[in-house]
């Protein structure tokens, strides 16, 4: 544990909508509040190897017994604990303050408003206690949970991180991962007040899904092999992108719920899919592009930050640049000091550390809580 009270040593751990798998990342927190400051020291990552089969079933809403949840919790635990304990090694850092996880998001509803009080729900499936136990440790948890109840979508709820992470003039933070959502602010002595965030739709859930129908036994599309150098037509990407709007543009936040395998299979039959791979998959990240090349002509900002595991995809890169007018404006967040892949994970961190501030996490501009409060469940040795 860190000596200093103003500096905490964090872990924080993410397994997203892609289920691609898990990331730790270490960092080092100075201050306190939104006047934190965060440094990245190290990541592991870790692949969930047969537990992601088990949640994608979940996930898909696949129907399974109640020891079935209650093992993948258990398990998703244990791996949490197994790669944090060896981020620790990895790094040579001693005891950590605490550690933060998102957990795997199995089911996100935050308009089916039945239960009492009008809120939303989420779940966010997870086990912390083999964390706390194996390595003595406080853990946060579920921390979308605050939000949802005070009547906000629950997502996204990584702008005020963002925010702390990255604090540009005039950013504009965009998140590859299998649900697109961007980050942005135009006033840094007002940021409660001028940080806006949004999801705008599938990115690697969109290409993923695609690439396993069509180029099998692939999952994903490695260094855009099968998207470059393919040339869609106008008429492909307004099929795609009208498809998706039909399934997000009457909600707030996005997930896989609304593109589940009969989306898919219409998605593959109306494009022609079978016939033209390449073609309709190139279209795909052009309908991507296209969506966050619209915020960023509204924008305007300095900078249009990449993160999340899309920022490996050349294609989708370079056809970011093509389609924002000032390329230089396009940069990784790798230059800018926090890897892609622990944009999300050392953004779990931030997050914790908020909570443990007592600073409420997310948004009401952003989210539509009202007085959302302190957010995450904490379990202690």
């Amino acid at each position: 544990m860190s000596n200093q009270l103003d500096i905490r040593l964090v872990a924080g751990c993410m397994t997203g909508t892609s289920l691609d798998g898990l990331d730790a990342a270490l960092v080092v927190i100075s201050g306190h509040g939104l006047e934190m400051k965060t440094k990245y020291v190290g990541m592991v990552s870790a692949p969930l190897d047969s537990l992601r089969d088990e949640l994608r079933h979940f996930a898909s809403g696949g129907a399974a017994e109640p020891i079935r949840f209650m093992r993948a919790s258990r398990r998703l635990g244990e791996l949490h604990a197994e790669v944090v304990e060896q981020l620790c090694k990895q790094e040579g850092c001693g005891q950590l303050d605490f550690v933060v996880a998102h957990g795997q998001t199995i089911w996100h509803a935050p308009d089916n408003r039945e239960a009492s009080g009008n809120a939303g729900m989420s779940w966010q499936l997870f086990d912390p206690w083999p964390i706390v136990r194996r390595l003595k440790v406080p853990t946060c948890y579920d921390l979308r949970q605050a939000d949802l109840v005070a009547g906000g979508q629950g997502a996204p709820i990584t702008p005020l991180s963002d925010w702390v992470m990255y604090r540009g003039p005039r950013d504009l933070v965009v998140n590859l991962g299998g649900i697109c959502n961007v980050t942005y602010w135009t006033d840094l002595k007002e940021p409660r007040r001028s940080i806006r965030g949004a999801d705008i739709g599938p990115c690697n859930l969109l290409l993923d899904g695609l690439v396993s129908r069509l180029f099998p036994p692939h999952q994903f599309d490695a260094d855009g092999r099968f998207s470059t150098g393919a040339k869609p037509d106008e008429s492909m990407i307004g099929t795609i992108g009208r498809m998706v709007s039909e399934r997000i543009d009457r909600v707030r936040s996005h997930g896989r719920e609304q593109f589940d395998d009969a989306w898919f299979d219409e998605l593959i039959r109306v494009t022609g899919a079978k016939l033209r791979p390449r073609e309709v998959l190139a279209a795909a990240v052009v309908e991507i592009v296209n969506r966050i090349a619209a915020v960023s002509r509204t924008m305007r900002p300095d900078r249009v930050i990449l993160a999340g595991g899309g920022a490996r995809n050349p294609t989708l890169v370079n056809e970011m640049k093509a389609r924002i007018s000032e390329t230089d404006k396009v940069v990784l967040s790798d230059e800018v000091g926090i890897p892609i892949d622990a944009r999300e994970a050392m953004g779990f961190a931030v997050l914790g550390a908020l909570s443990q501030d007592g600073v409420p996490i997310t948004l009401p501009q952003v989210t539509g809580a009202t007085a959302p409060g302190r957010a995450g469940a904490w379990a202690y040795p």
